[in-house]
């Protein structure tokens, strides 16, 4: 067995960890000689309701490719029409051809008359790998075709147009009220046109989906954008009479881990007709089905020994699905000769009755998770299933290469009850990853991250001596972690992101959380925040290259933003682009005013009518404004009372923006009209919601501002 180390700040400041990024007037910046260049986008809005975007737990997910980024609020603007779990609401954030960011809200509308408690809550927390679906959890929501009236549901999301389809669509028994209420044990492909779910005992009983599901126990469910089946099926093609269920059972784990990327092949367990300990079976494309846990010994061949293995439990696939990771109990090969669980690789072959589909990982009856420790054995692999991470409960981190013996990585990784050490694929979401080609293992344990290079064969603590973190922290809005999210925080060239408190490089002197980079090519550590300011700069996600890497603060880090709340940032790599200008042009009187298109579709939404709330407060002495409004159309006039001579400028979300400038106090009518996109949103859920900022100049040179939450409503033309 083979043991390198490099733990400790010495050796890390004796390998010139030095700080590659300064940030730089233009908004970009660039480190020493050779260092990649990065600057700053802000991603969420302008226009965030007057408030933060929600800066705490593992909500903030990013695409793959990093073009797009989702992010919560407790506020509703732009063009929301609803809120979800616990008021809070999901946005999307997209980066345009134009390398601008525009926002997109992906809550679906609720009934009105639904109140958002837990059993007729809205969650959306789990996204294709480009974001363009999202699985969701809704009480009836409204638009979704042949959902069930007064129950929860699971739909399909299409994040664009909010188009929903209904996954949990029963075509036996009716739903009942527990069904979907605390649904978690499933699994989901890269782009969510896969989707599998098990049918739960509740207090009414177990709902049957399809007439060819056993009925009055739970069944194993697939849909296949838009057509369920069930998958839970044997390998003689039977369904089993004792049920079965997607492995593993918890809430968060099995998401992503139990079906394959491309949706074609699913883990899932079964006790047969109820006799049998559990066993693992695979689900391959909607037909056969392989026993996965089949021993292979010569007693099992000879049929001398035909009892099923016990302590069965699933720890991970690979992303094709072609290798599955689980422990035994029960020695499942002759090899197997230590007594206690051990790891196993299920590899799927075309001749299964006559090759060996199974290898031992493990000899050694460690990999078992003990009461009150959370996750199991399995850490990570390579895609080919060459290279497996193990993490036994002796507290030693191991790396199993296929062909050679199994080399220590760390002796001294304790499995224990805090979360930052669970290394796990099936811990929640697990503080471990492992590149693709296997050859890079980043880990968070004892509050520090570490990152280990087989090329060297050696561990280096790449946070000491500070700490590390992967959760941002920036708000107080109440942590909400998404189902199954697992941040990318390493990149397949060996690229590690983290926050880290600590002043890990002499340029970081604010004693507040900022964001590091770690190359373990390179084995140079970077800092891609300011390391000035009194806010905490916090790590949310990545893309898979790394190129994107999603921070939150309320730091300013582009001219643009302006105001003191919670922002999301994308530090990309390359030169900064120009940013586009804050405000919109000048003009004058009427003239501002413009015309409201005359084109049909804007005449099919009706006419203007004001609704103002009359008991509203009222602002700043010298600009005057009610505090709410609803129009009739997609423009309206806004009544506005002005204390002095001077300019008036408004804009807002969705909206044209414009100014005016008047020679007298008094009353001024502002003509507002929705833009495009606005009109097009309008004309598709009836309703858009934004806020109107409004600021008064008066000609003394003070100043007024004052927001307006005004929503717009479509009409419906005569006849239809």
């Amino acid at each position: 067995m083979l043991l390198q180390r490099e733990i400790g700040c010495c050796r890390l400041r004796a390998c010139a960890l030095a700080l590659s990024v300064t940030l730089a007037a233009c908004g970009a910046f660039a480190g020493s000689a050779g260092a990649e260049v990065r600057h700053y986008e802000r991603v969420s809005p302008a226009d965030k309701g007057d408030g933060d975007i929600i800066g705490e737990g593992e909500a903030i997910v990013a695409s793959k490719s990093g073009d797009g980024a989702t992010f919560e609020s407790r506020l509703v603007f732009g063009d929301a029409v609803g809120s979800g779990n616990v008021g809070r609401t999901t946005y999307l954030a997209r980066r345009g051809g134009d390398g601008q960011w525009s926002t997109h809200a992906v809550t679906p509308m609720s009934r009105p008359e639904a109140l958002q408690v837990l059993p007729a809550s809205t969650k959306t927390e789990v996204f294709s790998n480009d974001l363009r679906r999202a699985l969701t959890w809704g009480y009836d929501l409204p638009g979704a075709s042949v959902a069930t009236p007064d129950r929860m549901n699971l739909y399909v999301e299409n994040t664009a147009t909010r188009a929903l389809a209904t996954v949990g669509v029963s075509q036996v028994d009716q739903l009942s009220l527990f069904d979907f209420l605390q649904q978690g044990i499933w699994g989901v492909s890269d782009d969510l046109r896969h989707v599998a779910f098990a049918s739960e005992v509740t207090p009414f009983g177990v709902t049957q989906f399809l007439p060819e599901a056993a009925p009055g126990v739970p069944n194993v469910y697939k849909w296949d954008d838009g057509v369920l089946s069930v998958a839970g099926v044997l390998p003689d093609g039977t369904v089993p009479t004792g049920g079965a269920t997607v492995s593993p059972g918890g809430f968060h784990v099995g998401v992503r881990n139990t079906m394959s990327a491309d949706g074609t092949r699913l883990a899932f367990v079964s006790t047969g007709d109820g006799s049998d300990p559990p066993q693992l079976y695979l689900h391959v494309d909607g037909g056969r089905t392989r026993w996965i846990s089949e021993p292979e010994t010569s007693a099992w061949r000879d049929r001398t020994d035909v009892s099923k293995p016990t302590g069965v439990a699933f720890e991970g696939m690979t992303p094709d699905g072609k290798s599955v990771f689980f422990v035994s109990d029960t020695p499942l090969l002759d090899g197997d000769t230590a007594p206690g669980p051990d790891l196993y690789r299920f590899t799927d072959s075309a001749d299964p009755e006559n090759d060996s589909n199974l290898t031992l990982i493990t000899n050694n009856g460690g990999a078992v998770n003990t009461p009150g420790v959370w996750g199991g054995a399995l850490v990570g692999m390579s895609d080919d299933a060459r290279r497996v991470y193990v993490h036994d409960i002796g507290g030693f981190l191991e790396l199993w290469e296929e062909g050679s013996v199994i080399r220590i990585v760390a002796p001294s990784v304790p499995r224990t009850l805090r979360p930052e050490d669970h290394l796990a694929l099936t811990a929640l979401p697990g503080n471990a990853r492992v590149s693709p080609d296997g050859n890079w293992l980043a880990y968070i344990n004892g509050g520090q991250m570490y990152v280990y290079s087989l090329r060297s064969d050696s561990v280096t603590c790449v946070s000491c001596p500070g700490d590390a973190s992967l959760v941002p922290a920036v708000t107080n809005s109440g942590r909400l972690d998404y189902a199954g999210f697992r941040p990318r925080f390493l990149t397949d060239d060996g690229k590690v992101f983290f926050s880290s408190t600590g002043a890990l490089v002499p340029e970081d002197t604010n004693d507040v959380a900022d964001v590091y980079e770690y190359d373990g090519q390179t084995r140079t550590l970077s800092l891609l925040t300011s390391g000035k300011g009194r806010d905490p700069m916090m790590f949310a996600d990545a893309s898979a290259s790394g190129n994107d890497v999603f921070v939150v603060t309320r730091q300013k880090l582009v001219s643009s933003d302006t105001d003191n709340y919670v922002d999301l940032y994308d530090v990309r790599v390359g030169a900064a682009p120009n940013e586009p200008a804050t405000t919109a042009p000048a003009c004058d009187g009427d003239g501002c005013q413009g015309a409201l298109s005359g084109g049909p579709a804007d005449d099919a939404l009706g006419s203007l009518s004001l609704e103002a709330d009359e008991s509203g407060s009222f602002g700043h002495a010298g600009l005057t404004v009610k505090h709410r409004a609803t129009f009739h159309g997609a423009g309206g006039v806004l009544g506005v009372k002005l204390g002095a001579v001077g300019r008036l400028t408004w804009s807002g979300r969705g909206l044209v923006s414009g100014s005016v400038r008047r020679g007298h106090a008094g009353a001024v009518k502002l003509r507002l009209r929705l833009d495009h996109s606005a009109r097009t949103h309008l004309r598709s859920f009836g309703r858009y919601m934004t806020t109107v900022r409004l600021k008064f100049t008066a000609a003394d040179g003070s100043t007024a501002t004052r927001a307006v939450r005004v929503t717009f409503r479509a009409v419906a033309m005569k006849g239809r």
